[in-house]
């Protein structure tokens, strides 16, 4: 059984986007409209590379748990 913080986290994908990206030039986010199932995120980098997900209202909260963390 994996744990929570062994489990791939969306902040840490999406840092890990950005670094990639950032020299690239300016990257534009947005997200769906949420719905009870969660919301889709998009990132686009100016070097026409789209990171996307679906996110999951329970992977949001321990996102959102971990960002108030490293605060």
């Amino acid at each position: 059984m994996t744990s929570v913080m062994e489990q791939p986290s969306l902040l840490a994908d999406v840092k890990e986007f950005v670094d990639l990206h950032r020299p690239h030039g300016e990257l534009h986010a947005k997200a769906s409209e949420p719905t009870p199932n969660g919301y889709r995120l998009e990132v686009a980098c100016s070097c026409r590379v789209v990171f996307e997900r679906w996110v999951f209202p329970d992977d949001a909260a321990i996102d959102m748990a971990l960002l108030a963390r490293w605060n």
